[in-house]
């Protein structure tokens, strides 16, 4: 592995430090038990999820590592993302991250508190876009499929086949078809509507970065939440954040910004790995009528 292995070797801090924010006083400690812990999102609008979106990268802005997010970011980073599966009500990926990653959306029991105590169920949800379900048998067999700890289902396009959608509901997931793009890719928009339709009212994306890229450009992500750790790699093939044309230019407005610093524990260099919250902006939306859409 070419990364640091900080998440074998760093605990979670006592605090991380709130360096900006654009209401709340700065700058000022915060206790790792209160980072994002009252995290609150606005209401639906027009029938779609209010999305928010989170991803890590290196400080050269690369998305993965040996092909994996996982090992880039702090156990901060770790908190980061279940604090916001715990304040949302649906957790969105793409196929490709779970195919790279044997991601799971356990939540340990004192976050899965936290959701029953805002009126969410206990268990998370996660919803998996594709376009096709012609996957290998080892994608079939990672624990987002096989773990009964929390609930899931698959979003697809016009791309799958009525045999590939019954493979995969054999396995006791569920199958939702929506519009598609003329590759047979789901579109963003009816994969949230569909959502939306049964009760779901926030969103977090969890990547990868080409379905970010389809969300940015749907125009459908309200906020990001960016991890960036500090260091970097240089591969010529690693992803970035956003792996795809996003139609842009996209304005990130930060709301924050969240720091923790450490000591590496093999050089005992000083670093820091920033946590930042960002609104996003698309300009050509008419001032005051969903610019922050």
């Amino acid at each position: 592995m070419n990364s640091p292995g900080w998440k074998r070797t760093l605990a979670l801090p006592d605090t991380v430090r709130l360096v900006w924010h654009e209401s709340e006083p700065h700058p000022r400690d915060v206790a790792i038990g209160d980072l994002y812990a009252d995290l609150t999102f606005p209401a639906p609008s027009a029938g779609l999820p209010y999305l928010v979106a989170n991803m890590v990268m290196t400080q050269n802005g690369e998305a993965a590592v040996d092909g994996k997010a996982a090992s880039i970011g702090t156990r901060v980073d770790g908190l980061v993302l279940t604090r916001l599966r715990v304040a949302t009500d649906a957790v969105l990926t793409g196929v490709g991250t779970i195919a790279a990653e044997d991601v799971t959306a356990v939540l340990p029991d004192a976050e899965a508190a936290r959701r029953v105590a805002s009126g969410r169920p206990r268990r998370a949800l996660v919803a998996v876009l594709a376009s096709r379900l012609a996957w290998a048998p080892e994608v079939l067999s990672r624990r987002l499929f096989t773990d009964p700890r929390f609930d899931r289902l698959v979003i697809c396009g016009s791309g799958a086949s009525l045999e590939d959608v019954r493979r995969v509901e054999a396995r006791g997931v569920e199958v939702i078809r929506v519009a598609s793009s003329p590759d047979g890719r789901p579109d963003p928009a009816a994969a949230l509507r569909a959502l939306g339709a049964r009760g779901i009212r926030s969103v977090v994306s969890e990547g990868g970065p080409r379905v970010l890229a389809s969300l940015f450009r749907a125009r459908l992500a309200r906020e990001y939440f960016l991890t960036t750790s500090p260091f970097a790699v240089g591969g010529e093939d690693a992803p970035k954040p956003l792996a795809a044309d996003v139609g842009g230019p996209v304005l990130l407005s930060r709301i924050s910004r969240i720091e923790q610093a450490f000591t590496d524990p093999t050089t005992g260099a000083s670093l820091v790995e920033a946590y930042e919250r960002f609104r996003v902006v698309y300009p050509e939306a008419p001032r005051g009528a969903g610019a922050n859409l």
